[in-house]
């Protein structure tokens, strides 16, 4: 996996069986996706070259507890004309046990026109550079 995004689990994040809910595991993912876009962006807004996501799927495998040290790995494993797809694996530091496993699929997006927009050619590059 090309990026890995450390999690703080919050006491806030936890359900009533102790473990973090499944919608804030959502959540989890989409921080580590935000840090890992914004390296590309750098000092340029998110309206520069933006997307929206169309798609999550999600497999639980072990329930996070609030002593984990979580870990979010990312890695691009499909880039369309307009889209591309992120592979998301959720895992524990300490034993690196398997917690979750994600797919997302984003669409770039012209925010002016709400329409997708193709990729860039550096953007593709880097992208590349993420598999």
């Amino acid at each position: 996996m090309a990026y890995v995004h450390s999690i703080e689990v919050r006491f806030r994040d936890l359900d009533a069986l102790g473990h973090v809910n499944n919608a804030v595991l959502v959540t989890l993912i989409e921080q580590a996706r935000f840090y890992w876009w914004q390296g590309w962006l750098g000092d340029r807004p998110f309206e520069t070259e933006g997307f929206l996501i169309a798609r999550i799927e999600v497999d639980y495998r072990r329930p996070i507890r609030m002593n984990d040290e979580v870990r979010v790995a990312l890695r691009c494993t499909r880039i369309g004309s307009t889209s591309f797809d992120l592979a998301c694996r959720v895992f524990r530091a300490q034993d690196q046990a398997l917690l979750a496993e994600a797919k997302t699929v984003q669409v770039m997006l012209d925010f002016q026109t709400n329409r997708p927009t193709p990729i860039l050619d550096a953007t593709r590059r880097w992208l590349e550079a993420q598999a």
